[in-house]
């Protein structure tokens, strides 16, 4: 049975395609950021829009506590898969180390996260403050791109780097708590 914050979560992976969309016609024409921005904000919402409804009606999942990061993880590794495209992506877009790191942590977690479901028969998936500050940076450099030439080059590239820091000693952390698990 699908809860209400459950639902939620699925329309935030419902939002990629017309992401994705948008984003490949910002090339045709730029007025297609602000889609881009508008999608990103709804996308934004549902995520603390589901976790507040999930703790406010008492209907923390299983499902949930799954499909809501792994909401997250598909919207912000296609997002960045496609910004850093030269084909796709007018400048500024992520230099492909970027995507490179996010896709290899994210692999590395839900690989993980099996591992220990296999070996264990449980796994802790509550997300961390470290976590969390990764996922919200990713949110930021990917709106930071959209937005384009708004964002000075020398403040993109802080927050890209803060953004690969976070990632991945976020990363490092989760690996240490799932050796820790075994």
């Amino acid at each position: 049975m699908l809860t209400l914050s459950n639902k939620i979560s699925l329309s935030r992976i419902l939002c990629i395609p017309p992401l994705v969309f948008c984003i490949t016609q910002v090339q045709h024409n730029d007025s297609y950021r602000y889609a881009c921005l508008f999608i990103m904000f709804i996308i934004g919402l549902s995520d603390v829009l589901d976790g507040y409804v999930a703790r406010k009606r008492n209907e923390m999942t299983d499902l949930g506590r799954y499909l809501d990061p792994f909401a997250d993880k598909l919207v912000l590794v296609i997002s960045c898969i496609i910004l850093s495209s030269d084909r796709i992506w007018p400048e500024p877009r992520f230099p492909n180390w970027i995507p490179t790191v996010i896709v290899c942590r994210d692999l590395l977690l839900i690989f993980g996260t099996v591992a220990l479901l296999l070996i264990t028969g449980r796994v802790n998936c509550r997300p961390t403050m470290l976590g969390k500050a990764s996922t919200f940076l990713q949110i930021i450099a990917v709106i930071s791109v959209i937005v384009g030439n708004h964002v000075p080059i020398p403040a993109l590239t802080v927050i890209w780097w803060m953004t690969v820091a976070f990632t991945f000693a976020s990363g490092l952390f989760y690996m240490y708590r799932g050796v820790k698990q075994l």
